[in-house]
């Protein structure tokens, strides 16, 4: 009997203990740590990083393009095409226009081994002549610049063209000396080189 008191006595005073500090008698509380899932996309967003590539020196690129020629000053061409007013009233606007080849090559020009372009615009200015320049495009941290531009002639045409160690190598059927304006039958092979970021026709 003296047991069961005491036994009564000490969870007595266990009870009040537990009460004045606000704990429930006999209660465990137990924190369950369960793992969490965190998204990958969360923490590491998938992005799109830029890296070198050949993109800028395609047709489209070079289609849209700035361009300068030391006869008909600089523009932008837009699809191709860049339109000049017509000198008079009613004039059709397909005769003031410079228009881009869809031909090109491509190669290194300014031995920084990055692949370059070589172009071809057509201007007519109102007149029956088709003025051909030769254009270098340099391909300078992905942007297209046009660092030189000649004259080839009227209405001569670019059989073929390639670019070798640097050299521009041109196939062209030109006017020889009795040939009309219209139509060139002499072939020729001309050569050019950027120099001091000019193209310079070689021997």
């Amino acid at each position: 009997m003296l047991q069961r008191r005491i036994v009564l006595v000490y969870l007595a005073s266990l009870f009040l203990g537990t009460r004045a500090c606000g704990i429930a008698p006999f209660a465990t509380q137990t924190v369950v740590s369960s793992p969490v899932s965190l998204s990958t996309e969360t923490l590491f967003p998938e992005t799109n990083i830029p890296t070198p590539s050949s993109g800028p020196l395609t047709l489209l690129a070079l289609q849209n393009a700035q361009y300068h020629s030391p006869d008909w000053g600089d523009y932008q061409l837009v699809n191709g095409v860049f339109y000049r007013p017509p000198a008079a009233p009613g004039d059709s606007a397909e005769i003031y226009l410079t228009q881009l080849d869809e031909r090109f090559v491509t190669g290194d020009l300014n031995a920084d081994s990055v692949e370059d372009a070589v172009v071809f615009l057509r201007t007519q200015n109102g007149g029956t002549g088709h003025f051909v320049e030769l254009a270098a495009v340099l391909n300078q941290d992905g942007n297209l610049y046009n660092i030189s531009t000649v004259y080839l002639g009227d209405r001569v045409i670019v059989e073929s063209a390639q670019i070798t160690n640097g050299v521009i190598i041109l196939a062209m059927r030109v006017q020889g000396p009795n040939d009309g304006m219209c139509c060139p039958s002499q072939l020729e092979t001309w050569r050019f080189r950027l120099e001091n970021n000019q193209l310079v026709r070689l021997p």
